[in-house]
């Protein structure tokens, strides 16, 4: 990125404050990462699987989540990034009856993408290769093996074909 470039995803200044509940409904260890001002990721640490964590956010502050293994992002809420929700928005137009007696938090469920079969064999062949060059020896359809080679390293050429 360029010295002046503005990043995309970022946090902007804003008072409107979300209470979130971060809950994790996956069988990993998910990551959590708050995106700053600049653009760059800050770590809030892990979520073990099914534990959750309460955080004070606002509005306009991105959140992603990762495996803390694997790195592969996941979603909250069907979505890989988390834009808070103002906490008194849904408030703004209730009856005092309706009004609640003690902060209620948005539940932001962490969740593994659903990939297609597609996805799942690409994954399942890319973890048994090393280089691009052994893609192209598989007697699989070309566009497949286009599609394997850009996940794919080149081989250094001091090292042998596997």
């Amino acid at each position: 990125m360029a010295e002046n470039e503005v990043p995309f995803l970022r946090s902007l200044d804003n008072s409107q404050i979300s209470f979130v509940r971060f809950t994790n409904c996956t069988t990993r260890t998910v990551a959590l990462y708050w995106i700053d001002y600049q653009g760059q990721a800050i770590s809030y640490g892990t979520l073990y699987p099914g534990s959750y964590v309460d955080i004070d956010t606002f509005v306009t502050h991105p959140w992603i989540f990762v495996d803390d293994e694997t790195k592969e992002r996941f979603l909250v809420n069907q979505r890989d990034v988390f834009f808070p929700e103002p906490w008194l928005e849904k408030y703004l137009n209730a009856r005092r009856q309706y009004l609640p007696h003690r902060i209620d938090r948005t539940n932001a469920k962490i969740m593994i993408p659903m990939y297609t079969l597609l996805e799942l064999s690409l994954r399942a062949i890319q973890n048994s290769l090393k280089y691009k060059e052994q893609v192209y020896k598989l007697d699989i359809p070309r566009s497949l093996q286009y599609e394997l080679a850009t996940r794919l390293p080149s081989k250094n050429n001091n090292q042998e074909d596997s």
